[in-house]
């Protein structure tokens, strides 16, 4: 099942691996759904494991954005997703953007054919205001978007060109931006240092697929403007949720996770201390415990 096809007529490209009850796992931005086989492989003897490459990201990188609703557009092609495989209930989780894919799917009714959710460091809401400062980036949200909004000011007028036809020093912005977007992912430092490495254009071709990079700012762009707010998105839901929340996370803080996970009656919390935003790179053996323990929940 390499590729689903969409309700746009486009295809999704999914990786497989496994056999037995389906889980099908979301990954995050600037990521692809072959992250997880290292992960899931210790447990691919007793489940089958579903890894789309989103949208925009991974072998799926030359489809574009159907709409401005970014988020959106990701719970639609799950819901196909979900449909195609046919399976009357199968297990989801998310990482990320994946995981605010979870809860946009959720908030569109999309649980019906999900047995157990698995909610990995995500805040339910993206900006900040006076009532809510856990959203992303945390206390430097306000200049971290600043700089994102001058960035996609600049790139707007030239998204037609081939990324290698930019002017140098806007080529050089954009990979520091997403060096900088990449570093706030990890905790430990040589994890800062090897991500952010990602300024080198060798290097960010490498992790980039640059044929389609508009996506990689439209992405952003909804971030911005969209004003995903998902915090009810899990009231009532009646299948169990697990919470797992970095908290040293410095992407998402994690009072605003522990609120969702307040929301939810019944719902496992686990914590990971001292670990940051991309809790299944910086503790894989405690991540798949934790995974297999809340699929065999469902």
């Amino acid at each position: 099942m390499p590729q689903v096809p969409l309700r746009d007529g486009r295809s999704l490209h999914v990786h497989t691996v496994g056999r037995g009850p389906t889980v099908v796992l979301l990954h995050g931005f600037a990521m692809h759904g072959a992250m997880w086989l290292p992960l899931v492989l210790p447990l691919a003897h007793k489940y089958r494991f579903v890894l789309p490459d989103l949208r925009g990201f991974g072998r799926s990188h030359g489809i574009d954005y159907a709409h401005a609703d970014v988020i959106g557009g990701h719970a639609e092609d799950v819901e196909d997703l979900l449909a195609h495989l046919g399976e009357p209930r199968v297990v989801l989780g998310g990482l990320s953007m994946g995981a605010l894919t979870g809860l946009a799917l959720a908030a569109r009714g999309g649980f019906r054919r999900v047995s157990t959710y698995v909610h990995i460091d995500q805040a339910p809401r993206i900006q900040n205001d006076a009532d809510y400062t856990h959203g992303l980036f945390g206390h430097e949200q306000a200049a971290r978007f600043a700089e994102m909004r001058a960035l996609l000011g600049e790139v707007d007028p030239l998204r037609g060109r081939p990324f290698d036809a930019l002017p140098a020093p806007l080529r050089e912005r954009v990979r520091a931006a997403f060096a900088s977007f990449l570093r706030s992912a990890f905790r430990p430092g040589w994890l800062k240092a090897a991500t952010g490495a990602v300024h080198r254009e060798e290097l960010a071709k490498r992790v980039f697929p640059l044929a389609n990079w508009p996506i990689y700012m439209d992405c952003l762009r909804a971030y911005l403007e969209q004003g995903y707010d998902f915090r009810d998105a899990l009231v009532g839901t009646r299948v169990p949720v697990t919470f797992m929340v970095g908290e040293a996370s410095e992407m998402y803080p994690a009072e605003g996770q522990l609120a969702l996970a307040r929301s939810v009656p019944g719902a496992t919390l686990v914590r990971f201390p001292g670990v940051g935003h991309a809790i299944p790179m910086e503790a894989p053996w405690a991540f798949v415990r934790a995974l297999s323990r809340a699929i065999d929940r469902a």
